[in-house]
């Protein structure tokens, strides 16, 4: 008699790896603080590996719950998220591979970055309910992020990079006021993969755009690994753990 596979283990396999691959990008994490500047040339291919490989995950998780356990809005929008992303930085990490030299911000790969959070903030309005917190939480959480999206329009005036970073924290700060307005923080792997992404992308935008950036800014890399292996690990959960 042919006993058929516990499908707990499968499940167990799959936590597994996405654990291995948070801790990981947390090493990446840890080299920044280690070295406290700007990243090796090293460094920067293997973070951009690193990248998509956890954003890859995200896509393949997030469509395994999607057609198997859970067909919610929230999940399908987190695919296609992970996916736009995917497909930016690949162009990105290819022509660094083959060109030698990365594209000058901002790039065709930032509106495939900027899809990423249209599509996770329409995942939240679509598939999560108004939670209680009041309005007031995301105008404290809003209100120092647009004054940050203005700081390099002030500090360089009015040019491509300067408009694209402050875009980005308008886009960083819908995002991360619907989360905490629909509750996603009651499903933490997801809401502090919210919270890394943003920081990733914002630290991003002010690497490519200050004269002198701050060295946590060398962090985006890092960053974006980590929040995509949260991303993964959430959506991989979102059914068996229950909703957000």
């Amino acid at each position: 008699m042919r006993l058929r596979p516990d499908p707990r283990y499968g499940d167990l396999v799959v936590r597994g790896m996405l654990v291995v691959l948070l801790v990981v990008s947390f090493g990446l994490l840890g080299d920044v603080i280690v070295v406290h500047g700007a990243m090796s040339a090293t460094y920067t291919g293997i973070s951009n590996a690193i990248q998509l490989v956890a954003s890859a995950a995200t896509v393949g998780a997030a469509a395994w719950v999607y057609f198997h356990r859970n067909p919610s809005l929230f999940v399908a929008h987190g695919t296609f998220a992970g996916a736009t992303w995917t497909l930016a930085n690949g162009f990105w990490y290819a022509y660094l591979m083959v060109i030698g030299e990365g594209l000058n911000y901002p790039t065709v790969a930032d509106l495939g970055f900027a899809g990423a959070f249209f599509f996770l903030t329409a995942g939240i309005l679509e598939g999560q309910a108004r939670g209680h917190l009041s309005g007031w939480v995301a105008v404290s959480v809003a209100v120092p992020l647009l004054v940050f999206g203005f700081w390099p329009v002030i500090l360089s005036g009015v040019n491509a990079k300067t408009i694209t970073t402050l875009i980005m924290f308008v886009l960083a700060t819908v995002l991360l006021s619907e989360a905490l307005l629909r509750s996603v923080y009651r499903h933490p792997p997801l809401f502090a993969a919210i919270v890394a992404f943003v920081l990733a992308h914002l630290f991003n935008s002010l690497t490519s755009t200050l004269v002198n950036p701050p060295w946590v800014t060398h962090a985006a890399g890092a960053l974006a690994a980590i929040a995509f292996s949260l991303f993964a690990l959430g959506f991989y959960g979102y059914t068996t753990e229950g909703r957000a």
